[in-house]
């Protein structure tokens, strides 16, 4: 594993992926706390807020964030020089001037008399995603601690982090690989996680004959096939580090509470509703009076592996009648075409949780979307289409925002901040056509962001440049070839013929032509004129091999 230093034993010598969250977002975290009846850290979109992420790596994230609400002071910490440096040049590069990225040791910020560039006590969020886990208990114990005098009384803390018992199979192929990952340093990069891979699927023994290790994990098998396909600065940066060390709930919860911060919720919408759990377990969790320990039996019976788990420094409680006066007013755009969710069976929408599959009424369901079909719809607006109880609509609403078929409208602030996101976006466009591997772009009016890959900018920029089919097609794929990128198939394998190419980028112009930009032009993300860029502007410059689908 990594040796300690400036980097604490974390793994410090590539960068992350530059991946951006919906949970991350201000108005994905207050509607989460309004779930659980705490009063948001905003009273409305377009309040001015500040907002800090401990461990913001590339900055790719707080990037987008800053474009899409610019009523809001963004600060990010980060003790990768690499991560850093990316991170202010993309915002230089973007113009924007509400956000700060720091270098600086959490151990250094936790000292007695250190200063923050941030108002102590003052901000309104406070996000560390991904980081609890993978450092060494110090650093983790100083993260909290910056977290809590950050933080302002009732503002938000969201700590997502690697959680028991679902890291318990993969525990021992985090085991083996620390054999492996310091001769990764050197070189062969990535070799070592497919070599420890493939020595313990060997350990697993046969799928109809399993060894005890298979036997007693049989989903094991599944996930180190995911290893094969997961970029390789991911494996260094999931799995490479001293610190590396899930915990269960409640050790989390309890370390957080030696700095004043008590839990809320979770910031995934379905986890705050026990009475969808399954009937078994619904039933041994909720006859459990203490909220820690229902957490703790969900996480058991869930298999739980990763948490987003939402503290404050003093809970806010709103009464049932604020309750319903804060989610009233609230609105929602819709993201998917209902047809895709109303052409399924007529018995029943599935959403997907931890815990298994929601089954919904399309019936119920049906109205919702027709009506956000038309225009952006209220809560209260909906009530009387939809002709469910108060509290039946929102856990509606929570599991089609989870499931990305609608989004929480930012309504006036979400327009102010349509040029600023558009030049951002066409920023990130053209680094992606160039090979960067970023991953979304922006949606100003509902203040998150849509997938976009490399292959989707090479799509955009044939789309732009008003090219046909066949030559849209092999332009895209020469420029995949120029890029090092490979080009996988449904099944997650690369596709070598040269007729099967064209079929696949031929399918996934259709979605990014057809869904992706369309939706890009209705919320605000690019400009809905079309725009034409010169052939003779088209860069060849070289970028690393990255996979793509």
């Amino acid at each position: 594993m990594a040796q300690a230093g400036w980097d604490h034993g974390y793994h410090s010598s590539s960068s992350y992926t530059s991946v951006f969250y919906r949970e991350l977002t201000p108005s994905w975290l207050d509607f989460a706390a309004l779930l659980k009846g705490h009063l948001p850290p905003r009273e409305s979109e377009g309040e001015p807020f500040i907002f800090l992420d401990l461990g913001c790596g590339t900055g790719f994230s707080l990037v987008l964030l800053a474009a899409l609400y610019p009523e809001g002071r963004f600060f990010g910490v980060d003790f990768h020089p690499d991560h850093v440096a990316h991170g202010l040049d993309l915002a230089r590069r973007a113009g924007l001037k509400n956000l700060e990225i720091i270098e600086a040791d959490f151990l250094d910020l936790a000292a007695p008399g250190a200063l923050f560039p941030w108002s102590v006590g003052g901000c309104h969020y406070v996000l560390a995603h991904g980081i609890a886990t993978w450092v060494t208990e110090p650093v983790q114990q100083a993260l909290l601690a910056v977290a809590a005098a950050s933080l302002r009384s009732g503002g938000l803390f969201y700590c997502s982090y690697n959680t028991y018992p679902g890291w318990l199979a993969r525990s021992s192929f985090q085991q083996l690989l620390t054999l492996e990952v310091s001769a990764a340093h050197q070189g062969g990069k990535g070799l070592h996680f497919h070599e420890a891979a493939r020595m313990l699927t060997q350990l697993l023994g046969d799928e109809s004959q399993p060894s005890q290790l298979g036997a007693s994990y049989p989903n094991l098998r599944r996930e180190l096939q995911s290893v094969e396909f997961a970029p390789v600065d991911y494996l260094f940066g999931e799995y490479a580090n001293a610190g590396w060390s899930p915990l269960y709930f409640t050790q989390m919860s309890a370390r957080c509470k030696q700095h004043k911060l008590s839990f809320l919720g979770s910031a995934t919408y379905s986890e705050s509703f026990i009475e969808l759990l399954p009937a078994p377990m619904r039933d041994v969790v909720m006859k459990e009076p203490r909220p820690e320990a229902r957490e703790l039996l969900a996480d058991l019976a869930t298999n739980k592996a990763f948490r987003r788990d939402l503290f404050t420094k003093g809970h806010v409680r709103l009464t049932p009648q604020e309750w319903s006066q804060r989610l009233g007013t609230m609105s929602f755009h819709l993201l998917q075409p209902p047809e895709g969710w109303l052409s399924q069976p007529p018995e029943a929408l599935r959403f997907r949780a931890c815990f298994g599959e929601i089954q919904g009424d399309p019936q119920a369901y049906g109205p919702v979307l027709s009506a956000l079909s038309a225009s952006p719809a209220s809560v209260d607006s909906l009530l009387p289409i939809c002709q469910q109880p108060h509290g039946e609509l929102v856990v509606m609403l929570a599991l089609l925002l989870e499931a990305g078929a609608i989004g929480l409208d930012r309504g006036p602030a979400g327009a102010k901040a349509a040029a600023q996101v558009q030049r951002l976006n066409l920023l990130l466009l053209g680094r992606m056509q160039e090979g960067r591997s970023y991953t979304q772009l922006a949606l100003p009016a509902v203040g998150s962001a849509v997938p976009f890959s490399v292959l989707e900018a090479l799509i955009y920029r044939a789309q732009r440049e008003q090219l046909q089919e066949p030559m849209l097609s092999s332009c895209v794929l020469l420029g995949l070839k120029d890029l090092d990128v490979q080009l996988l198939g449904r099944d997650h394998q690369v596709v070598v013929e040269a007729p099967a190419q064209i079929a696949r980028i031929q399918e996934i112009a259709a979605v990014v032509m057809g869904s992706k930009v369309p939706l890009l032009h209705r919320l605000g993300g690019v400009p809905t004129a079309p725009l034409t860029a010169s052939r003779s502007t088209r860069s060849r410059s070289k970028a690393p091999t990255r996979k793509e689908s």
